[in-house]
């Protein structure tokens, strides 16, 4: 009689066992070590009379060695997701930690395994009862009779327990769990056969019901992708429709990503109901694709989860959908935490966590669109559906047409001014009517009609759009074009008064991130003025604006003047041309004036406000237009209108604008670091200034 022996305390077989959460994943190691042995399949037999569970193969079973390396966590003799061959079959090594064995206890304390090998039959059993006071089992052996046989294979036994078999057999009568449970390995040379004895209810891989099976009256799409193609192909009726490309960031050498999908459209009066329990998830009996890595079920349902568009429309997304999403990878960075829910995040699994949110919101939101086509040319305007799988003659040849596809995942809106963009890189792939790749280089581009010189698109400083046309002439059919629109606005973002401040602010400036104006008394101006501007009788408070908008220009220079004297001497107003002498009469108007005037005699004080307030130093001297300032003050001025009816909406909203930018000017001002204001050599404004500025301001 030979022995094996443990490699850990007693109290961790326990432990550990109890932590495996759930039955779908501790009956799944157990699955996935007959698989490795190559057994044609796997019967996992419960037995509430005798309070047993039974898992028996027909695989290769173990010999010394085996059994040896069976009680050791967390070795393995196996290397995961590498491909090994047996009498011509194929299947890609699913064990590597010995979870096996631990899995096991999840349903009892003793377990009794029999397996043969090479005509040798071996059998022994564990009790953890017995061993869990024991600190150290090293010195403990595990007595092991072997006799002759003819069979190979392995049946583990379970001893359990009342409640623990409740417990099996509660979640087994959840067709949601069992179907899933029957489909764990997901490879045409092995089954899984589930048998509940008091229930005579069996489930098997076999008997599942193929999910391009499912509904076929409501099916929409049947979506095929592989990333070794990059190309999500979209069928019809069973015919092909349209080809569009997959994220950019694939294909890679680090793992691949196959994805099958059936989407349907339920019409008026129908529903999903008749969809199989396997395609469901057991939280809230959705609709969801499963998702496979290396023919093994992962039991996630975030990664590619049909409901991740629920903020967009309906109109735009296309959550009702089943299939199966393949990922395969043999790296070492696959790793999963303990209850096989997710992945130990690294770069090599946020990019596939990434690229698989890409592939589904690709899938959905095109789908949408190919949809709304479908309608449009529909008789009635009415959803075509049917059976959605491509018949064997459907697939479109690819020496047909021509094409240039466009990197979509690359972004088309910039802030102005922009940085100059290679345009060449938002072609991802150009293909001849031969469906051979064409160099890039041969593509011609054009930018708004003008043919663009080494295909970069020089700074834009103006908000616009300019259209991209992608040009090749195809040997065989002649022309093929595609266009992009590119489009260049202001970045703009709110100043606002307090932290909790509306969503939307009357006052912006053009920075992306903000500003929080510190200045006491404006802050809270600018907290109740938007306030009432966000009201529904905003119109009415149109006069209560003007008068703040005037209030936060007064205190933001009062509070400027009186904390940098030194910056604002006393001018002699003899000196003043005829234009300034008038202007000069508004007190407030001529402080504005010499605080903006200011900056545009200090560039250095221009970079401080920038690097304070986000605004870049481009952005900010343009910005700094005097006649616009004084425009602003003067239209927030009641009393020189005579009417509020001067008061117009779009008049206030530009008014805003500027008063908000000088508030900010003036508060990052104020608010200089005191070693940043000493290292400040400030010229002062002088009388030849202003008349040089604001002598000539319209």
């Amino acid at each position: 009689m030979s022995s094996a022996k443990f490699k850990f305390g007693g109290k961790l077989i326990k432990e550990l066992s109890q932590k495996i959460p759930s039955t779908l994943f501790a009956l799944n190691e157990l699955i996935k070590n007959a698989y490795d042995a190559f057994s044609p399949d796997v019967t996992i037999k419960i037995d509430p009379s005798k309070q047993t569970i039974t898992i028996s193969d027909n695989g290769n079973g173990m010999g010394t060695s085996e059994i040896d390396k069976l009680f050791h966590i967390s070795q393995s003799s196996k290397s995961y997701g590498h491909v090994i061959e047996q009498g011509g079959i194929k299947r890609i090594t699913q064990g590597s930690k010995g979870l096996g064995f631990l899995a096991a206890f999840k349903f009892g304390d003793k377990v009794k395994w029999v397996t043969c090998k090479n005509e040798v039959r071996s059998i022994f059993s564990v009790d953890i009862s017995e061993l869990v006071s024991k600190e150290d089992l090293s010195g403990i052996e595990i007595p092991i009779t072997a006799n002759s046989h003819t069979h190979k294979g392995t049946s583990i036994t379970v001893y359990s327990n009342a409640k623990m078999i409740e417990e099996l057999l509660d979640d087994l009568s959840d067709d949601r769990v069992a179907e899933k449970l029957a489909a764990t390995i997901m490879d045409d040379s092995f089954g899984i056969n589930i048998e509940v004895g008091n229930q005579q209810k069996t489930y098997t891989t076999r008997s599942l019901k193929p999910f391009v099976k499912e509904s076929e009256g409501n099916q929409l799409f049947h979506v095929l992708y592989k990333s070794k193609d990059n190309e999500i192909n979209f069928y019809h009726k069973g015919l092909f429709l349209k080809s569009l490309p997959g994220p950019s960031s694939l294909p890679t050498t680090d793992y691949s990503i196959d994805i099958e999908l059936i989407i349907f459209f339920f019409g008026p009066g129908k529903n999903s109901k008749s969809i199989s329990a396997l395609n469901r998830r057991i939280h809230d009996d959705s609709l969801h694709p499963l998702v496979y890595i290396n023919r093994n079920l992962f039991n996630n349902n975030v990664i590619f989860d049909p409901e991740a568009l629920r903020k967009k429309s309906s109109g735009e997304t296309l959550p009702q959908m089943i299939g199966r999403v393949n990922l395969y990878s043999h790296s070492n960075d696959i790793d999963f935490n303990s209850d096989r829910t997710n992945f130990v995040e690294n770069s090599l699994t946020k990019s596939l966590v990434k690229n698989l949110k890409s592939l589904n919101e690709l899938i959905q939101t095109n789908g949408a669109e190919l949809k709304k086509e479908l309608q449009n040319s529909a008789h009635g305007k009415k959803v075509p559906t049917g059976k959605a799988a491509q018949n064997s003659n459907s697939i479109e040849p690819k020496d047909k047409t021509a094409s240039i596809l466009i990197d979509r995942q690359k972004p088309v809106a910039f802030y102005i001014p922009s940085h100059q963009i290679d345009i060449e890189k938002y072609i991802f792939q150009v293909k001849d009517s031969l469906g051979k790749d064409v160099k890039i280089s041969e593509v011609e581009i054009t930018v708004s009609g003008q043919q663009l010189m080494n295909n970069v698109l020089q700074s834009i400083e103006e908000p616009c759009e300019k259209i991209i046309n992608f040009r090749y002439q195809d040997s065989h059919t002649n022309l093929v074009s595609s266009e992009l629109t590119l489009t260049f606005d202001k970045k703009v973002s709110n100043i606002s008064g307090k932290a909790q401040d509306q969503d939307k602010s009357i006052f912006t400036i053009e920075s992306g991130s903000g500003y929080q104006v510190n200045l006491e008394s404006v802050s809270e101006i600018i907290h109740a003025v938007d306030k009432a501007y966000s009201s529904k009788s905003k119109d009415e408070f149109l006069p209560l604006i003007a008068c703040s908008i005037r209030s936060i220009f007064e205190i933001s220079a009062d509070k400027l003047f009186k904390t940098h004297k030194q910056w604002f001497n006393n001018f002699d107003r003899s000196k003043f041309n005829s234009s300034v002498k008038k202007q000069a009469k508004d007190k407030l108007l001529l402080d504005v004036a010499h605080t903006v005037i200011l900056l545009k005699v200090n560039p250095h004080l221009v970079t401080a406000v920038s690097n304070k307030t986000g605004i870049s130093y481009s952005t900010l001297n343009n910005l700094l237009n005097l006649s616009l300032f004084k425009s602003s003050v003067k239209n927030s001025h009641i009393g020189a209108h005579q009417s509020t009816r001067y008061l117009t909406k779009p008049r206030i909203e530009s008014c805003a604008d500027i008063c908000g930018l000088f508030s900010v000017i003036c508060d990052s001002l104020v608010y200089l670091d005191g070693n940043n204001v000493s290292a400040l050599s400030i010229t002062n404004v002088t009388e030849a200034d202003l008349n040089n500025y604001l002598g000539i301001a319209n």
